[in-house]
C-alpha cells in the first residue's frame, strides 16, 4: 500500500537534511601530526636549564565559526601524546657512569586559531591554554656494576646489580606531573591537506612541590618549543 502523503514529507526531510549535514562537515575538519619536541626545564637554583628533545604525535579537530572574506576563526581543541629525554656520560675515579631522563606527557590544548586563504596556500596563527599530565618521569643511573632508577613523580628508588644500593619504597618526591600551560605558534597548509607548522608553549605553574624557604623561593617551570608535519581530512 502507498502513503504518497508520507513518501513527499520523507522526500522533504532528506532534501532539508542534506544540505545541513554539508554545511557542518565544511566547517570541521579533523588532523593528525606527529614532530620534534625541544623542552627546556628552567630553575632558578643556580640559574640552571636543562635541555630535553623528543617527539609527539597529536589528534586536532578544527571547527570554523567564523568564516569571513578577511579570514577563519576556528575553535582547535586537540589531545598530544609527548615524549622527551636527555643522557650524558662521565668518567670519575675509574668508574663510567652515564645519566638519562626520559618523560612522557598528555597534553590537552585549546587554541584559537585564525586563518587565511591564498588559494593552494592557508596561512595560520593559533594561541591557547593547555592542560598538560605527566605521565612518567625517570632518572636512570648507570654504572659497571649496575644501575639506580628513580620514578621522579612517586620517588620509588630502584637499584640492580652488584655493588650498588639505594632505598626502596616510596620516597619523598618534590617534581609535580601537572602543568598549565599557554602556547603560541604558527603554521602552513597546503592544498588545505598537508600543514607544517611550529610553536612554543609555557609552563605556568611552578612544578617543585617540597619544602620552600622563605627567603628563596624553590621554582621550576617548563617550557616546549616544536615543529611538526600534519594531515588533514
Amino acid at each position: 500500500m502507498n502513503f504518497p502523503g508520507s513518501i513527499a514529507i520523507a522526500r522533504f526531510t532528506v532534501a532539508s537534511i542534506a544540505p545541513i549535514d554539508f554545511a557542518v562537515d565544511a566547517n570541521a575538519q579533523f588532523g593528525v601530526g606527529v614532530g620534534y619536541n625541544l623542552g627546556t626545564t628552567l630553575t632558578n637554583l643556580d640559574d640552571d636549564s636543562e635541555s630535553l628533545n623528543g617527539f609527539y604525535l597529536e589528534a586536532t579537530y578544527d571547527w570554523n565559526f567564523i568564516d569571513k572574506s578577511w579570514g577563519v576563526l576556528a575553535l582547535q581543541p586537540g589531545v598530544r601524546f609527548s615524549y622527551m629525554g636527555d643522557s650524558e656520560s662521565e668518567e670519575s675515579m675509574g668508574m663510567k657512569m652515564k645519566a638519562s631522563l626520559n618523560e612522557t606527557y598528555v597534553d590537552v590544548p585549546v587554541n584559537v586559531k585564525y586563518s587565511y586563504d591564498f588559494g593552494s596556500v592557508k596561512v595560520s596563527a593559533f594561541a591557547g591554554p593547555a592542560v598538560s599530565l605527566g605521565l612518567t618521569s625517570t632518572m636512570k643511573v648507570k654504572m659497571d656494576d649496575g644501575k639506580i632508577v628513580t620514578h621522579n613523580y612517586s620517588g620509588k628508588v630502584v637499584a640492580k646489580g652488584e655493588g650498588v644500593s639505594a632505598s626502596g619504597g616510596e620516597g619523598v618526591t618534590d617534581y609535580g606531573r601537572f602543568d598549565i600551560k599557554f602556547g603560541v605558534g604558527a603554521g602552513v597548509t597546503f592544498m588545505d591537506k598537508l600543514n607544517v607548522k611550529l610553536g612554543y608553549n609555557i609552563g605556568m605553574l611552578n612544578r617543585y612541590t617540597g619544602e620552600q624557604v622563605e627567603d628563596h623561593k624553590v621554582k621550576y617551570n617548563t617550557n616546549v618549543f616544536y615543529v611538526g608535519l600534519g594531515f588533514l581530512f
